[in-house]
């Protein structure tokens, strides 16, 4: 059987593996890798490389993707999965980046029970059967400067965590009926807060578009300021922590973060 240019071309990545130079790139420009172990470290690469490999990648508007690109976008999707079962990212197909912010037309909810058709401008988007977008620019400033609680990789792989039950409802597949019960009471009370103005400040208002980006600034701010959002929503760090499996918060501390 002949080896098509895309298969040669993955074996050829497994194959060389996760390159020291791509571990270079992590230091230099991913502020979340010095804070994981040893371990942490090899997982996280072990799912990049796969993300690198297996999903096809895409440039728009003539753009071209650089090993730089895929190492920053994919070691940032694979933190998100560091505690999950190595397939979360099954329904992702491929990974359209941009070189910067692009505008989209067409009607949208802004929450409130609000539509609006006109055009704006976005960092990244996911959709089911869909590819994962996301903007070059900002995803490497994300990178770059953890801390804010912004993140579009997180935002947009938060997303395709979502989709895996076939709904976009800010609930991802749950361990049992106990987390699922938990993780309903909890959210609801928080998105219904943030959707009336009160969630604090941790949650940006998009949060209250509906559950799905719920879910998705909720993810962005777990990561990207864990103990900002441990100190003013206690019981979501938690569920959170239970569903990614993950203590983001505790993993900062030594750097006082």
């Amino acid at each position: 059987m002949f080896e098509t240019k895309r298969h040669r071309m993955r074996r050829e990545r497994y194959e060389a593996g996760f390159r020291p130079e791509w571990r270079d790139l992590l230091d230099a420009k991913l502020g979340h890798w010095n804070l994981l172990s040893v371990d942490e470290e090899e997982r996280l690469e072990a799912l990049a490389l796969a993300l690198i490999a297996d999903k096809i990648w895409e440039a728009a508007h003539g753009f071209e993707i650089t090993d730089e690109m895929m190492v920053i976008i994919a070691a940032q999707a694979a933190l998100l999965i560091l505690g999950l079962p190595d397939d979360s990212y099954r329904d992702v197909g491929s990974i359209l980046v941009h070189p910067t912010t692009v505008v989209v037309t067409g009607p949208r909810s802004q929450g409130g029970g609000l539509v609006s058709d006109d055009p704006m401008a976005i960092l990244g988007q996911a959709s089911f059967q869909g590819p994962v977008v996301i903007v070059w620019d900002t995803a490497l400033d994300e990178a770059r400067h953890p801390g804010r609680g912004h993140n579009v990789v997180f935002h947009e792989f938060a997303h395709k965590l979502d989709m895996l039950d076939g709904t976009v409802d800010g609930t991802p597949p749950l361990a049992d009926q106990a987390q699922f019960d938990r993780w309903v009471r909890v959210c609801t009370e928080v998105y219904e807060r943030v959707v009336v103005g009160e969630g604090g400040h941790t949650l940006r208002s998009y949060a209250g578009v509906n559950p799905g980006e719920f879910f998705a600034v909720a993810t962005e701010v777990f990561f990207d300021a864990p103990a900002a959002l441990r100190g003013e929503h206690l019981e979501l760090y938690d569920v959170l922590s239970d569903f990614y499996r993950q203590d983001p918060a505790r993993r900062a501390e030594p750097l006082g973060r």
